[in-house]
């Protein structure tokens, strides 16, 4: 065993344990003994220390800690020196020339090849230098349109107006003639046909030749229709047509102070 010790520890290290044995004892021994009421006692024996023991291995490394609060935001710092500028791009190629388109007029007679407008004339419209040929063509002649104001009412058409006339006299005589006018605003070539259509509740004496009404006077071609809104104590006599307008001839029909009477009329031409 002393071998054992000496071979680990070497000479001054089982002095050390030697002596550490002792001291122990020793200790033991006197605490003991005071308990107990002897009078025996013991001394701590002064061992020398020996020297220092060589340093044991490195143990392993204990377990990381918890990670400690976050500490304080350092102050800002001051900014950095400015860049030097970049280098320029390179370049773009440059890109590819358009192209003119070029037109040309031409009339009906003188079609391109294949008559694309149908001989009403146009333009012909081609890309510098590509060979394909676009075409605008005029459009078909419309029909020739009327002129603004016509000598005489045309054949078919209607023109309508009003007509109306009265007499006021402390006493009218009977069969005394009262005369009114009709004039046209434009003109027929030859003087109309004319009929007096009564008021309403009469029957229409000539629905053929005047169809309409009061509201819509109407009438055949080559006709004077005049509707009456009212005869009041007179009634028409005599009436001659011109080519410009009519004249009525009315008579009273009795001895009163008033008598009138009005009405609209159609021509056609």
């Amino acid at each position: 065993m002393f071998s054992t010790l000496r071979t680990r520890f070497g000479i001054p290290g089982v002095i050390s344990v030697i002596a550490l044995v002792f001291a122990m004892f020793g200790g033991a021994y006197a605490a003991s003994n005071s308990s107990g009421g002897g009078k025996a006692t013991a001394s701590k024996a002064k061992v020398k220390k020996g020297p220092r023991g060589p340093r044991g291995a490195t143990g392993p490394a204990g377990p990381v800690g918890p990670a400690g609060p976050a500490g304080a935001a350092g102050a800002k710092g001051e900014n950095g020196a400015s860049g030097s500028n970049g280098t320029n791009g390179t370049p773009g190629t440059a890109g590819v020339p358009g192209k003119s388109v070029k037109s040309e007029s031409f009339e009906g007679t003188d079609e391109p090849v294949g008559e694309p407008c149908e001989e009403l004339g146009g333009v012909e419209f081609e890309v510098e230098s590509s060979g394909v040929k676009k075409y605008a063509c005029n459009g078909a002649a419309g029909q020739n349109g009327t002129t603004g104001f016509t000598e005489t009412l045309p054949v078919g058409k209607t023109e309508t107006g009003v007509w109306s006339n009265e007499a006021h006299e402390p006493e009218l005589v009977h069969q005394e003639a009262v005369t009114t006018a009709v004039s046209f605003n434009i003109p027929r070539a030859t003087a109309p046909s004319s009929k007096l259509i009564p008021p309403p509740p009469a029957a229409n004496p000539d629905p053929a030749h005047c169809p309409g009404s009061v509201a819509s006077p109407q009438a055949a071609s080559g006709w004077l229709c005049l509707y009456a809104k009212t005869l009041f104590h007179e009634s028409l006599v005599t009436s001659e047509t011109f080519t410009a307008g009519a004249r009525l001839n009315f008579i009273i029909a009795e001895e009163v102070e008033s008598a009138f009477a009005y009405g609209t009329f159609a021509v056609t031409g």
